[in-house]
């Protein structure tokens, strides 16, 4: 009545929220239950892995340890050669990402500066390789290593390793390097330095950010290997971290604390290494797109 009788529209109570807020709330809830989807099961392993034995397969809801125990982690190392797993997955980590790294930045270098009969050939077959299955490939691998002698060896398995990451690393370079101008290394070569000098002084700095994404990428790669591990390798002693996980699993019962123990253990080097090369990845999409 108010209203009508002053001539003028009745107030309104609140303004009806707009697409884009609409929008906006959407995205935010997608995102809320996407992080609590992907962060809870990690969540639960480390809360598993402070709860005596047994605790964890019972039928209680907690947020946290009722009764917080390192015994998990104390069994884990006493009763199972977790170090020798570490040191073992370190080494062939390592030196299938070195080998790995190494070949994918001369060889994507070679075929991203030089024009030669076969190139595109080549980057095909590179790419070809990522079509191919890694289980098709398990039978020729184990026949091969055990003719040379080389089975149950963590050199095999690095070799392996280095097989399967080399054509990655050498196709993520490769177009690292198609996206970096030229120019620079034409003008260090005016200036007096070779060809490999210009590589070495100027692009291979300015690629920096591209080799310290194909590292993680190889590094994160060889780490969570298990397929290759498990055909190449049967004495304990020679096991990768990925194998000795799945040795928690028995025929009736499973140590449920102690994998997830050793699930913590294992996934603290692969987030140090992040860590400390996290800082070189900043910028490196900026970076990659230089151009004359």
């Amino acid at each position: 009545m108010t209203a009508s009788i002053a001539g003028k529209p009745a107030p309104s109570l609140g303004r009806p929220l707009s697409r884009k807020t609409i929008t906006n709330l959407g995205l935010g809830l997608l995102v809320f239950v996407t992080a609590v989807a992907v962060a809870y099961p990690v969540y639960w392993m480390l809360i598993a892995s402070f709860q005596p034995s047994g605790a964890a397969q019972s039928d209680q809801a907690w947020l946290y340890p009722n009764n917080p125990s390192l015994q998990a982690y104390a069994g884990l190392f006493a009763e199972r050669p977790m170090g020798q797993w570490l040191i073992n997955t370190v080494v062939v980590t390592l030196a299938s990402t070195a080998v790995a790294l190494v070949t994918a930045v001369f060889g994507a270098y070679a075929l991203a500066r030089f024009r030669f009969h076969g190139r595109t050939t080549i980057l095909f077959v590179l790419l070809l390789t990522q079509l191919v299955p890694a289980s098709s490939l398990i039978i020729p691998l184990f026949l091969t290593f055990r003719a040379y002698g080389m089975y149950d060896n963590i050199g095999a398995i690095a070799i392996a390793y280095a097989s399967f990451t080399i054509p990655e690393a050498v196709w993520l370079m490769w177009g690292y390097y198609q996206n970096l101008s030229e120019d620079f290394e034409h003008a260090a070569m005016v200036d007096g330095c070779s060809q490999f000098g210009a590589f070495r002084r100027i692009t291979l700095p300015l690629s920096l950010p591209g080799l310290v994404a194909t590292t993680l990428f190889c590094f994160l790669e060889g780490w969570n290997q298990y397929l290759l591990a498990y055909v190449l390798t049967s004495a304990p002693a020679n096991w990768v971290v990925s194998l000795g996980l799945f040795s928690f699993i028995g025929e009736f019962s499973t140590d449920v604390e102690q994998m997830m123990a050793a699930s913590v253990v294992a996934s603290i080097p692969p987030i140090l290494v992040f860590v400390l090369l996290q800082r070189y990845l900043k910028g490196g999409l900026t970076m990659g797109g230089v151009t004359g």
